[in-house]
C-alpha cells in the first residue's frame, strides 16, 4: 500500500471512468460513475463527482487526469460567469463547449483530460458536445467516453433513439452505466447523474484525427467540394457524420483533414480574419486571400500543426478557384484531393478528370471519387458531404451511404 501511494504521487490521479450524455425530447441527461484511480491500480476515491456544473443549465463530465480536468472546468466556469455578466444573458451551451475547446487546444501539450459538455439554452434547446484532448469540438445527440465505454458501444448504437422521453432517456443512461460497472474494474462504485456527463476511450485520451477523403474541383462558373464524414482516433470511430466542409466566407469553403483540432482552429482563425478583411475593403474577399491566410498560418506553425486544408470558392475577379495548402505550400489547381483516402483514388482522378466538365459532371466526379476512397480506406466512411458554389448560389447536399454509387467488387 505504501508503494502504491508513493507511485500515485508521481502518476497523479486519473479518472478511469465511464461517462455518458444523451439528448431527449426537450432536454439532456448527463452522467458518470464515481471512481477515481491512481496509476490505474490504487482507488483514491469511490464517490467522486465527475459531473461538474459550469453554469445554470450547463454541465460537463470529465475523464483523464482529474487534476487537469478540475483546473480546466474551474477556468471555464470563471469565463462563463464573466461572459454572462458582460452580455447580461445566460451563455449558450456552444459557448461553454467553445471555452473548454480553447482551453484544451491552447494547453494540449500539457493537459491529459477530455470533456463532454451538455445543457439547454433558449436558442437551440438541448445539446451535447464532445471536447477531446487535442481541443477538437463536435456535436452529437449521444456520446460515451472513458475506459468503460469500450464495453457499451454496441449497446448504445443499438438502443439509443432520438426524441426519447425524459423517463426513457434516464433509463437508457442507467442501463448504459451498469454493464461497465460490472465489467471494467476502474469504472465502478456509484453512478452519478444530473441529466449530464463526459470522457472517451481513445478520442478523449488521444488526439483526434480526421482520417478522411477530401476533394475540390473547378468547373466553368464555380466549384464543387466534397468530403466523407468519418472522424477517427486510432482504431475508434469518434463521429460518423461530421461535416468537414467548413464555411470561411459567403462563397468560400475549406475541406479539412489531419488533426481535427488543428484544422478546426485554422478554419476559425481564417473565418474571423476574412470577416475583418471584408469590412476593411468594403467587399467580399477573394478566394486567393482566404487560401493565403490558410497558407500563412500553416507555414508559421508547420512544426506544431498537423492539418491539410483545401480552399475553394468563387469571386467576381477569377470565378471558381481551388487551392491546395499542404504544409504552407500554396498552389492553384483545377482539382485537388487530400486525406488518408486520397492515395487510393489518385489514379482514378488523374484518368477521369477532363477540362470543361459541367456542374453536374463535376458533382458526379466528386461523388464517385469519395465512394471509391471510402470503400478502400479504413479511416474514411459515413456519408458524403457536397458543397457547390457559383455566382448565384451556394448549395449544400448530403448523400447517405446507401445512396453512394457502387463499383466492381461491391
Amino acid at each position: 500500500m505504501e508503494r502504491r501511494c508513493a507511485d500515485s504521487q508521481v502518476k497523479g490521479v486519473s479518472t478511469g471512468t465511464t461517462i455518458l450524455a444523451a439528448t431527449f425530447d426537450g432536454g439532456v441527461v448527463i452522467g458518470s460513475d464515481s471512481r477515481a484511480s491512481m496509476g490505474g491500480e490504487y482507488v483514491s476515491s469511490k464517490t467522486i463527482n465527475k459531473v461538474i456544473q459550469v453554469h445554470d443549465r450547463i454541465f460537463c463530465c470529465m475523464a483523464g487526469s482529474l487534476a487537469d480536468a478540475q483546473a480546466v472546468t474551474k477556468a471555464a466556469k470563471f469565463h462563463l460567469s464573466f461572459h454572462s455578466v458582460q452580455m447580461e444573458t445566460p451563455p449558450l451551451v456552444i459557448s461553454a463547449a467553445s471555452v473548454l475547446k480553447e482551453l484544451c487546444y491552447k494547453n494540449k501539450d500539457e493537459l491529459q483530460a477530455g470533456f463532454i459538455t451538455a445543457g439547454w439554452d433558449r436558442k437551440k434547446g438541448p445539446q451535447v458536445y464532445v471536447v477531446s484532448l487535442g481541443g477538437m469540438l463536435i456535436s452529437q445527440p449521444v456520446t460515451i467516453g472513458g475506459s468503460g465505454s469500450t464495453y457499451i458501444y454496441g449497446y448504445v448504437d443499438a438502443k439509443y433513439k432520438p426524441n426519447m422521453s425524459r423517463e426513457e432517456c434516464l433509463q437508457f443512461a442507467t442501463n448504459v452505466s451498469s454493464p461497465p460497472c460490472r465489467q471494467k474494474l476502474s469504472s465502478q462504485s456509484l453512478q452519478r447523474g444530473s441529466t449530464m456527463d463526459g470522457t472517451g476511450p481513445e478520442w478523449l485520451s488521444e488526439e483526434v484525427k480526421t482520417g478522411t477523403t477530401i476533394i475540390a474541383i473547378e468547373y466553368d462558373g464555380g466549384v464543387v467540394l466534397g468530403s466523407d464524414s468519418r472522424v477517427s482516433a486510432g482504431e475508434s470511430v469518434v463521429n460518423r457524420v461530421m461535416n468537414k466542409l467548413s464555411l470561411l466566407h459567403d462563397k468560400i469553403y475549406c475541406a479539412l483533414s489531419g488533426s481535427a483540432a488543428d484544422a478546426q482552429t485554422i478554419a476559425e482563425m481564417v473565418n474571423y480574419q476574412l470577416d475583418v478583411h471584408s469590412i476593411e475593403i468594403g467587399e467580399d474577399p477573394q478566394v486567393r486571400s482566404a487560401a493565403t491566410l490558410v497558407r500563412n498560418i500553416s507555414y508559421k506553425y508547420k512544426e506544431e500543426l498537423s492539418a491539410h486544408l483545401i480552399v475553394a470558392g468563387w469571386d467576381r475577379r477569377e470565378g471558381g478557384q481551388v487551392f491546395a495548402t499542404l504544409n504552407g505550400l500554396l498552389t492553384r489547381q483545377p482539382f485537388a484531393v487530400g486525406g488518408s483516402g486520397s492515395s487510393y483514388v489518385y489514379g482514378f482522378v488523374d484518368a477521369e478528370y477532363r477540362k470543361g466538365m459541367s456542374k453536374e459532371e463535376c458533382q458526379q466526379f466528386v461523388v464517385n471519387t469519395l465512394a471509391l476512397a471510402m470503400s478502400r480506406d479504413g479511416s474514411s466512411g459515413g456519408v458524403a458531404y457536397l458543397v457547390t458554389i457559383d455566382e448565384h448560389s451556394t448549395e449544400e447536399k448530403v448523400i447517405l451511404g446507401n445512396d453512394l454509387p457502387t463499383f466492381f467488387d461491391q
